[in-house]
């Protein structure tokens, strides 16, 4: 009795003290996107009036031929893109705003202060990862919300390999899992 309660106080303390570092986990259907500024125009001449970039994004790898949504007029301000003002700013976070497990294909231009919108960069493969919490929820016992019989759930099989307490599938029921129902503590299941 006294060893369960010596792990029931430890996992509250974890628990609780895991809910301070949440703000370090990239929250469910979210992304950052970063990318290297310019130093040349697309001539090779000296890079003048950088005051932005715009960020496309699509979840198909066709999406009007990717490459194609750079070519066509895009007017700085428009619907089509995302603005990202400052010419030293070198990444954007989508916070909250993408479907969780979906697959997302970026591009960055540049634009100045003519309103001039460069050639798309993107990435090699195009694919990015939007953000790894987003195939589970801390909703162990699958009643909807997370919330303390989650918690005591977890304290019961803490360090076991349970898997349907192993929120984050690495194998065994640890802090990583009590991180995750940390951070969707009384938050609807996903």
């Amino acid at each position: 009795m006294k060893q369960k309660m010596k792990l029931v106080l430890f996992i509250c303390t974890a628990f609780f003290g895991s809910i301070f570092l949440v703000n370090k986990v990239q929250a469910a259907a979210s992304a950052t996107l970063s990318w290297v500024p310019p130093t040349t125009d697309e001539g090779g001449g000296a890079l003048t009036g950088l005051t932005g970039y715009k960020i496309y994004y699509n979840t198909t790898s066709t999406w009007l031929n990717f490459l194609n949504a750079c070519l066509l007029p895009d007017p700085v301000g428009s619907s089509i893109g995302i603005d990202v003002a400052g010419g030293s700013t070198s990444s954007y976070r989508f916070s909250n705003n993408l479907t969780p497990g979906q697959t997302y294909y970026f591009a960055v231009a540049a634009y100045d202060d003519s309103d001039n919108v460069s050639k798309c960069a993107t990435s090699s493969g195009g694919l990015t990862e939007v953000s790894k919490r987003v195939s589970y929820s801390g909703d162990i016992n699958k009643d909807w919300v997370v919330n303390g019989g989650d918690i005591t759930t977890l304290a019961g099989v803490y360090f076991t390999n349970d898997s349907e307490s192993d929120v984050n599938k690495d194998g065994a029921v640890n802090g990583g899992d009590v991180t995750v129902v940390a951070e969707d503590y009384l938050k609807p299941a996903l």
